[in-house]
């Protein structure tokens, strides 16, 4: 690139967190909260809007000269984060400051380098603590059975105070030995047995804050463990839902990114902006023993 000329820098943020959570008979048993930083990068000279120049040029251009380097300010407001991994293939010059107590309104800083434009890299890892207990859904089953029969009824509620619809709930429930998959009734229908890995699945397309998806299913004790009464103590059927909520992050984990300087790249690259990008997955399950 020519001395002097400056680059402009649109700097894409995707920020994926997943929580894994277990409970029985309602009791938080665990529950870790993982997250992941990457980044995609977009350049262009400062003040060329100029849609009619030679593509394959700037193509040539592009493959020529990496997107030049840019400083990510990674934000820890509330102390939720416990272990940080950097990508040491993109992250350099880590540096790490501390505006209140120890363990809360950290930042750190990353020089950040890609070797491509318009695709995305892993740049940061991180692990919440456990100060960040978020319930996004909440999963209730109960069993009963009566003679031949076994009847379970299943509640999945999404939290009010979600920031946005839940998305491709999926449901799966275990059905323990001594009990006739095949013989399952549902309402509403919609259940698939899968007889191979003996569980029943469900699909929801979507559950909005505070709504609730509940369902009953009906059945059929094999004889000999009918004959024993079907003690429903004995009679476990695991609940697994998973879910995830667009444009939303479980931590208050906060980005910025601003420009820095290289030996390839000394003058300013001239302005850089960000877009970001959000999404968090739940994998829930709910064990009734």
């Amino acid at each position: 690139a020519p001395a002097g000329m400056a680059r402009c820098l649109d700097v894409g943020l995707a920020v994926n967190e997943d929580l894994t959570c277990e409970y029985h008979r309602s009791k938080l048993s665990s529950l870790t909260v993982e997250g992941t930083v990457q980044v995609r990068v977009k350049s262009s000279r400062l003040g060329d809007d100029d849609e009619d120049d030679d593509e394959e040029a700037k193509g040539m251009s592009s493959a020529a000269v990496p997107p030049p380097p840019f400083l990510l300010a990674f934000r820890d407001r509330s102390g939720h984060i416990k272990a940080l991994q950097e990508n040491k293939k993109f992250v350099e010059n880590v540096t790490h400051e501390t505006a209140g107590d120890a363990d809360e309104d950290r930042e750190f800083t990353y020089t950040v380098g890609v070797p491509r434009e318009e695709e995305y890299f892993p740049v940061v890892r991180y692990k919440c603590g456990s100060s960040l207990r978020p319930v996004p859904i909440r999963v209730q089953s109960r069993v009963r059975t009566q003679g031949k029969h076994c009847r379970i009824a299943l509640q999945i509620s999404s939290n009010p105070q979600n920031p946005s619809d839940l998305v491709h709930l999926t449901i799966i429930m275990g059905v323990p030995p001594g009990v006739e998959g095949e013989s399952m009734r549902c309402n509403p229908p919609g259940g698939v047995w899968n007889e191979k890995k003996r569980v029943v699945l469900w699909c929801v397309s979507e559950l909005g804050r505070g709504e609730k998806f509940q369902l009953q299913s009906i059945f059929q004790i094999e004889e000999e463990n009918a004959e024993d009464g079907g003690d429903e103590k004995e009679l476990e059927f695991p609940v697994l839902a998973r879910c995830q909520c667009s444009g939303a992050q479980l931590s208050d984990v906060e980005l910025e990114v601003s420009e820095a300087s290289s030996d390839l790249f000394p003058a300013s690259t001239g302005r850089v902006s960000k877009t970001v990008v959000q999404r968090f997955r739940v994998s829930h399950k709910e064990s009734n023993r």
